[in-house]
């Protein structure tokens, strides 16, 4: 299957000069979480909603103003400072077991699509998935969609408690190279913590603690687990199939879910779990 035929084509971007309020405003109003950046008819960068989040914890300039002083505005202004550089492109006429094992070697979730220089189309982890689930013919043998969770998910998770101190989850994430950390009381599961929580309570912190130095004032921001976790868990069974896994992703827009046997946790599925059974099953 070509990435034509589930790329999204009417594609939006930014340039570098670009405002971060530009940029946040039209990811919220489309539901996007990365976009290309645009800069003499060549694709020249990739902002993600990551990156805005760890930059300024998604807020506007004028919730990062000094004072109500329009000019003062505390954090990077434009995209061109966060945005991520050089850009792993592909062509329209590339297919899915391509661009999976392209997300995979680069540590990505999106690629731009172009025809010469030209941004055409841009495809993401998501699309991956819902044309694995749903093509015709599949592109994924059916027997391997039918396999169970257990086949494919991490054994050894990682986790943290609700009352961890939030740097203490962040170095995790850094160390161990995850995204998302279960969060349990002994073996019961309580909550999910992703790196995209951690960047938006840290950007939001560094924010709000400068504007709170310059108008004299102490911020006491949030600093445990229990403050920025996710506490309603999307979660599937060890003998639930990869379909029905990724179906439940695709449903709740997450990029992964814990896997639950009774009430302990015994495993973690991720969307990059899922792109290697893509990458590596071409029917």
């Amino acid at each position: 299957m070509k990435l034509s035929t589930i790329s999204t084509q009417k594609v939006l971007h930014v340039s570098p000069k670009d405002s971060f309020d530009r940029a946040i405003t039209m990811m919220e109003e489309h539901g996007f979480h990365h976009l290309p950046v645009v800069e003499g008819g060549k694709v020249v960068g990739m902002l993600s909603d990551r990156d805005l989040l760890l930059a300024v914890g998604w807020k506007l300039e004028s919730e990062r103003r000094v004072d109500g002083n329009r000019r003062a505005v505390v954090g990077p202004r434009e995209v061109g400072v966060v945005m991520s550089t050089p850009v792993v492109c592909l062509s329209p006429e590339d297919d899915l077991h391509t661009a999976a094992r392209t997300m995979i070697e680069h540590g990505i979730s999106a690629i731009p699509l172009v025809t010469g220089s030209a941004l055409v189309g841009i495809v993401t982890k998501i699309d991956l998935l819902r044309g694995m689930c749903e093509s015709k013919p599949p592109v994924v043998k059916l027997e391997r969609l039918s396999e169970s969770v257990s086949r494919h998910m991490r054994h050894h998770v990682f986790t943290v408690g609700p009352k961890d101190a939030l740097h203490v989850a962040a170095r995790m994430m850094h160390d161990k190279h995850v995204r998302h950390l279960p969060v349990t009381v002994d073996t019961l599961l309580v909550g999910i913590l992703s790196d995209r929580d951690i960047r938006r309570a840290c950007g939001r912190e560094i924010i709000e603690d400068e504007q709170a130095e310059r108008q004299g004032r102490v911020y006491a921001g949030s600093d445990r687990v229990m403050d920025v976790m996710t506490s309603q868990v999307q979660f599937v069974g060890p003998s639930s199939t990869v379909r029905d896994a990724a179906k439940k992703m695709l449903e709740h827009r997450i990029g992964a879910v814990p896997v639950v046997a009774g009430e302990i946790l015994v495993g973690m599925l991720t969307h990059t779990d899922i792109l290697r059974l893509i990458a590596d099953s071409p029917c």
